[in-house]
């Protein structure tokens, strides 16, 4: 027997390790595990599971055979949603229409070297791109939200584009698809959870620009200067040195990409607030807002 499941608890002894487990269709079971298999397990995670039945006194009992990571079954964001979909929250957005539209952005990169090292770098991540959240908790803190928080900047950073001539596209689309690329690594998994001990000591920002120095070097590049002014749109693209920043920013699309970003997360968790006040109420204190309370109208 074969079937996905996601990990509601664990009971492990000396003598005994166990699990229940939800399969998407709501059905409930328990599992029996080897002690190798139990260190694998991690709860509030999906899995697939091949598993074997027997009996014990005379009662129905499950022996995993096999267990495979979900993310690594099911290798299609599209499909992975479908499966996942009663089990966690994913981004407001049609997996398949968001996956088109970076790839599209991708593609309207011009500049040769921009469009070699992004796409270079971008393809090692494609897989988790679009399944990671673009937080544990703040703003897009669901699967999805990275590639659906990076679609929002692109398609913002276009209009600003046309209002402003003298920022360079190129510059734009690459920084702002690479700027949190690096949050898959920062982060324990695609479900959300904790940051890993990587990202807590070095964090995405200069994980991004090492990943870019590396592609820019494997590809001839290291020394364009549209590596240096990518780099340093990774690096600053916090704002502020309080904020996580290694620099502030220096370039007209170092500090467009610092605002949208800014825009984008305040702006989406105000949005989710607003969802669940009713009109002529206060929302709650809103924490990426400095706790400021906000009112929503009748109009």
């Amino acid at each position: 027997m074969e079937f996905n499941a996601k990990v509601d608890n664990m009971n492990v002894g000396t003598d005994f390790q166990n699990i229940n487990v939800t399969l998407v269709n709501g059905e409930k079971k328990n599992l029996k595990l080897s002690d190798e298999q139990a260190r694998k397990i991690e709860l509030g995670k999906t899995y697939h599971f091949e598993v074997e039945s027997y009996l014990k006194d005379e009662k129905e009992q499950f022996r995993v055979v096999n267990l495979l990571g979900i993310f690594e079954y099911i290798q299609d964001p599209v499909a992975l949603k479908e499966e996942l979909k009663n089990f966690y929250e994913y981004a407001p957005a049609d997996m398949k229409a968001l996956k088109e539209a970076i790839h599209g952005y991708l593609n309207l990169i011009e500049n040769k070297v921009l469009s070699d090292v992004t796409k270079y770098v971008f393809k090692q991540y494609e897989h988790s791109f679009f399944m990671y959240p673009a937080a544990v908790r703040f703003h897009h803190a669901y699967i999805g939200g990275l590639a659906y928080h990076t679609k929002v900047m692109l398609d913002m950073a276009r209009q600003f584009s046309e209002i402003y001539p003298y920022l360079n596209k190129d510059l734009l689309y690459s920084g702002i698809l690479l700027h949190d690329i690096c949050k898959v690594d920062e982060l324990n998994g695609f479900e959300g959870g904790e940051y890993t001990l990587e990202g807590q000591l070095i964090g995405h920002l200069v994980m991004a620009s090492l990943k870019v120095s590396e592609a820019a070097k494997t590809l001839g590049y290291e020394k364009e200067e549209a590596i240096l002014v990518l780099n340093h749109i990774l690096l600053s693209h916090h704002g502020l040195p309080n904020f996580g920043a290694a620099r502030k920013p220096a370039t007209p699309e170092a500090m467009l990409i610092w605002y949208i970003d800014t825009i984008d997360s305040k702006f989406t968790v105000l949005g989710e607030e607003l969802e669940k006040t009713q009109p002529g109420d206060f929302t709650q204190g809103i924490a990426v807002l400095d706790k400021t309370r906000f009112y929503k109208s009748k109009l």
